[in-house]
């Protein structure tokens, strides 16, 4: 018998705790709720093995307090720590989560990181007291009736995702007491002049809706690829607090459409999971190769020449700033994958990743288990090879170069130029190995 519980708790956030997601030192501190941010969890038991995914409607992920939190949830309910993912909504109203979101893109509030860490133990208790037998799974793909969002990096090609994918686990009696459901644009829709208010979002829009329709009796949203892709309009352009509710209502009527036409049946779902700590292929440099890129910076960003600086420093007093990263993947059955990256992923690698996929209906599944920044496209890579290239870009806010080289806002190297590849090889051959 496959069997799942679900629970969700409202994450209260402390008043004037800094809110992260709209660049470094925006001095966004919260001045109250717009809607409330959500912790979920939702545990699965197929008879033999257990998972659990924790959702919560914040920007980023952090590896540190996942792995803490991984090893408390799997010492309490005898779940696996392969088999226990932590994923964010990457809403950009929300506070920051543990103490590596990079200096000066929203402060942690320690309030908040407790606050975060009791309320996913409790919810995740809650989920584990709430088992209801399911009978089955239905898989489907919704095609979008009208883009949702533009590609901020290569607004010439515009690619961006099209596709919500979906999956519901249905009771004996044909209700849904879990819907996952996935789409890549950003969470960046509740941006001025509501930006200094706590909001979900988009997604915590169409959460809502989900629940208000009685779609499913839990709702939980993947962030698909969208590193590249904004939402094609937000409240600062329609002058109004709506922009959320009006992605929300376009989204769920595709997706509603998509599911009262059916999807597979799906009734095979053995729970099987891998997570493995990888070392991310970087740049490395010397302390005075640093200074000199902090020269060049000077005329972009003095902040990020600021941080090369302090690079250089740590490095002279032996500090290592290559990067390891939590890979994860959790398949159920032969049809259904997830693969769990660590940070933002471009939306055509990542349909690249899924078509890679074993499985039917595969879901790249981003902000989870840490906080990797960036994992730009090769191309795009290749587009600025330096960091001079930077002065060529056309937009404000030099979108694709930023993604490329905001690296040293955390101390780390830059990535390689195949990052990207180098996390779909590797979960590939971890789901292979499932």
């Amino acid at each position: 018998m496959f069997r799942i519980g679900c629970s969700e708790t409202v994450l209260e956030v402390p008043l004037f705790a800094e809110l992260c997601g709209y660049g470094a030192f925006q001095g966004r501190r919260n001045l109250g709720v717009h809607d409330p941010l959500y912790c979920r969890a939702v545990f699965f038991d197929d008879g033999k093995n257990r998972a659990m995914i924790i959702s919560s409607d914040l920007c980023t992920m952090d590896q540190l307090y996942c792995a803490e939190m991984r090893a408390a949830i799997s010492q309490e309910h005898h779940i696996a720590p392969e088999c226990i993912a932590f994923t964010g909504t990457h809403t950009h109203s929300g506070p920051a989560l543990g103490l590596s979101c990079g200096i000066g893109f929203g402060e942690p509030d320690p309030r908040f990181q407790e606050t975060w860490k009791k309320t996913v133990l409790k919810t995740a208790a809650e989920a584990f007291r709430d088992p209801e037998e399911i009978s089955f799974a239905e898989a489907g793909r919704a095609p979008l009736t009208r883009k949702l969002g533009n590609n901020r990096v290569e607004p010439e090609k515009n690619a961006t995702d099209e596709t919500i994918r979906w999956i519901r686990f249905l009771r004996p009696d044909g209700s849904c007491k879990l819907l996952l459901h996935s789409h890549g644009i950003h969470g960046i829709a509740m941006n001025l002049p509501f930006h200094k208010l706590v909001s979900a979002d988009w997604m915590g829009a169409a959460n809502r809706k989900i629940k208000e329709r009685k779609l499913a009796s839990m709702p939980l949203f993947f962030l698909g690829p969208c590193g590249d892709v904004n939402t094609y309009t937000s409240c600062n352009e329609l002058k109004n607090d709506t922009a959320p509710d009006v992605i929300a209502a376009q989204y769920l009527a595709d997706l509603e459409k998509s599911m009262a036409a059916g999807g597979e049946k799906i009734t095979c779902l053995t729970i099987r999971g891998t997570l493995k700590a990888c070392e991310m292929p970087v740049v490395e440099q010397s302390a005075e190769s640093l200074c000199k890129d902090a020269e060049v910076f000077q005329s972009i960003s003095v902040q990020h020449s600021y941080r090369l600086i302090e690079m250089a420093t740590a490095l002279e007093h032996g500090a290592d700033l290559r990067i390891m990263n939590d890979l994860q993947v959790i398949r159920f059955g032969k049809e259904i994958s997830f693969l769990f990256i660590p940070g933002e992923y471009f939306v055509e690698d990542g349909a690249a990743l899924m078509a890679r996929s074993q499985a039917k209906y595969s879901f790249a599944v981003t902000v989870a288990n840490g906080h990797g920044q960036y994992f730009p496209s090769e191309s795009n890579m290749k587009r600025y090879p330096d960091i001079q290239s930077a002065l060529a870009c056309s937009n404000n806010c030099r979108f694709g170069f930023y993604e490329i080289y905001g690296y040293p806002v955390r101390h780390h190297f830059k990535y390689q130029d195949n990052i990207a590849e180098f996390l779909a090889d590797n979960l590939v051959n971890m789901e292979k190995s499932l």
